[in-house]
Order: C-alpha cells, then sequence, then structure tokens
C-alpha cells in the first residue's frame, strides 16, 4: 500500500491505495488514503484551472488595452505627419478621442471589478423602491432601444416593491443588464418584476440572434463577453460586475436560454438587514 501511494504521489494516475487485508483499521486507513488522495486531485485540479483563466485573462486584457491604444497612437501619428488630408484632421482627432475614451472605459471596468471583489466600494444602504429604479434606469435607453428597432415590453408593478439595498449599485445592475442586452440583443426585450413571498423576482429577457454561440454557464465570468468579441471596447466584466453586486445585496442571479431567448434573473430579498 506504501507503494501504491507513492507511485500515486509522484506520477499523474488514477491509482488508488488498495489493500487485501481483512484487518479492519488497515482498510480504514486505505480509505482515509484514499479520500486525502482524492482531495488533493481536485485542488490541483482547481489549481491548474485557476491558473489558466489567469493567463487568458491576461492575454484578453492585453488584447484589449491594446487594440485602442495602437489605433490612437496610429492617427495621432498620422496628424503629427504634417500630411493629414485637408478636412480630416477633425476626423482623425474625433477617432482619438473616441480610442481613448475606450481604454479609459476599461480601465474603469477593470477597477472597478477590484474594488467591488476587494469590499472597497462605500454603500449607502435604505429603503429603495426597485419599480422606481427600474422604470428610471430603462427610460434613459430609450432612445438606444428605438435606434435598434427593439419590441420593449415593460411589466413593473404600479405600487411600491421595496428593498434595502444600495440604490446606486442596484441601478448599476439595471444598467449592466440593458447594456448588455443592447449589445448582444436583437428585435425584442422584455422587463419583468414581481414579488413573491419574501423575495422580489426581477427578469431580463431578450431575443439573441446565435444562441447557440452563447455558453450560459460561462455568462458571469470575468472576461466572458471579452472572449466572445475582441473588439477592444469592452473586458467582459459588465455582467461579472453585477453578480457580485447583487451578491453584495443578500441576492441572486441565475441565467437561463428558453428556445432563441437568453432570461437572466435577479431575486432580491424583500427584507435584508445585514446587507455588507
Amino acid at each position: 500500500m506504501n507503494r501504491t501511494v507513492r507511485t500515486i504521489i509522484k506520477s499523474d494516475t488514477n491509482m488508488r491505495a488498495t489493500t487485501e487485508t481483512f484487518d479492519k483499521n488497515i482498510s480504514e486507513l486505505c480509505d482515509t488514503i484514499n479520500d486525502i488522495l482524492d482531495k488533493q486531485k481536485k485542488i490541483m485540479a482547481a489549481g491548474e484551472k485557476s491558473n489558466r483563466e489567469f493567463r487568458q485573462a491576461i492575454t484578453n486584457i492585453s488584447h484589449d488595452l491594446r487594440t485602442p491604444l495602437t489605433s490612437a497612437i496610429g492617427y495621432v501619428q498620422m496628424l503629427k505627419s504634417g500630411n493629414t488630408p485637408d478636412g480630416k484632421m477633425q476626423e482623425y482627432l474625433n477617432i482619438v478621442e473616441y480610442r481613448l475614451k475606450s481604454l479609459s472605459n476599461l480601465m474603469n471596468g477593470l477597477f472597478e471589478y477590484t474594488q467591488i471583489v476587494e469590499g472597497k466600494m462605500s454603500r449607502n444602504i435604505e429603503k429603495v423602491n426597485v419599480c422606481n429604479i427600474l422604470r428610471d434606469t430603462i427610460s434613459a435607453y430609450y432612445e438606444d432601444f428605438s435606434a435598434k428597432n427593439f419590441a420593449v415590453e415593460v411589466d413593473i408593478p404600479d405600487t411600491p416593491v421595496y428593498v434595502l439595498c444600495d440604490a446606486g449599485s442596484l441601478k448599476r445592475v439595471a444598467q449592466n443588464l440593458i447594456q448588455n442586452v443592447l449589445a448582444h440583443g436583437v428585435e425584442r426585450f422584455k422587463l419583468t418584476a414581481e414579488a413573491q413571498n419574501n423575495t422580489v423576482s426581477v427578469t431580463f429577457q431578450n431575443k439573441v440572434s446565435d444562441i447557440g454561440a452563447l455558453d450560459v454557464e460561462r455568462l458571469f465570468e470575468r472576461f466572458y463577453t471579452a472572449d466572445l468579441s475582441r473588439s477592444g471596447s469592452s473586458t467582459g466584466l459588465g455582467l461579472a460586475i453585477t453578480k457580485e453586486l447583487i451578491q453584495n445585496m443578500g441576492g441572486e442571479i441565475s441565467a437561463f436560454i428558453e428556445k432563441d431567448t437568453l432570461i437572466i434573473c435577479l431575486c432580491l430579498p424583500l427584507s435584508v438587514v445585514n446587507l455588507y
């Protein structure tokens, strides 16, 4: 048994410690050793997965930061060359400004995510009407939905539905989810809110053109959106930030697919005392 265990430790194998003895104590020891070996394998597998994700995250961040920066530098060099065509200077300056704003947004997203995860964001806990937050937020995106020809349906109670939370965090959650709809959804969007038992359920539903390409299990992972499209305008942290904010408010968030529709559901407690 000792030789077998040493072999297992030194090699990448699925072997298990075995014994042919009928001694109860030795058999129990063998089982305990196998339990320890199983836990060790899980720890090693988790560590390898974490390292892979970290390396991929660094690659993604590098790409997303480099893309707008390289573009901005290119246009600045053209402007400095003195060979800028007549009437193009303002156009090039606008492009440089847009690229730099994209870069700023990327950096702000990374900073915000780090602050949330480390618990460094200050929050003001108060009694908040969820319905008002949702109405105010979606109304701010009316022009965006119109520009993309979305059919928008809103089903929110007329009577107030209150939770104890940080109003700013809740509004940011709604903004992130609506921005996700505008970025990746098509044709239709439905927002609903309903008080059930001791919770408030809020759902964001939108049609997705290529639903088969969406890995719903990874939707709230860091950098997942960036993995789908290395556009240089997003780190894919929007939904990761959303998840952290919801969990910090004592709520839950989940996602699933029905036919061609992505449904993201928030569940917030109606009464929460210790949120943070």
